[in-house]
């Protein structure tokens, strides 16, 4: 099942017109610090904004993984990271599932925010209600 992954991180923010949303306020600086990592990593990557935050979609064989960023306050620089992994199904769509390279990415984000983060991380293994 997915991560969350709560921080805080104030970071400049230089043109707040080019967000779509108050979600999506710097959540672009907490992108770029992780994409070297999972370039570094995986491929078919894809990073944006959409109107609910950040992401960075990427793969490793047939696992699909994402980084999804969300602002909750932009003000005070608080952030949540939701980390999945998805693999396809026949016919049926596809499925959010525990992969060992889920495990790697959360590793490798979780250790990336202790470093970059002011204060502790939350970390949070979601089950499939969303908590």
């Amino acid at each position: 099942m997915p991560y969350e992954i709560s921080f805080s991180k104030r970071v400049p923010v230089s043109d707040r017109e080019q967000y779509l949303n108050e979600c999506c306020i710097g959540g672009d600086v907490v992108i770029h610090r992780l994409l070297p990592l999972v370039q570094a990593r995986y491929s078919g990557i894809q990073t944006n904004q959409e109107d609910w935050g950040w992401f960075i979609w990427f793969r490793r064989g047939a696992i699909r993984l994402a980084v999804d960023v969300f602002t909750e306050d932009p003000a005070q620089g608080v952030f949540r990271v939701h980390l999945t992994s998805r693999m396809k199904r026949f016919l049926a769509g596809d499925k959010v599932i525990d992969t060992p390279e889920l495990e790697e990415v959360r590793a490798l984000v979780e250790s990336e925010l202790e470093a970059w983060a002011e204060g502790p991380l939350l970390v949070t293994h979601l089950h499939q209600n969303g908590n």
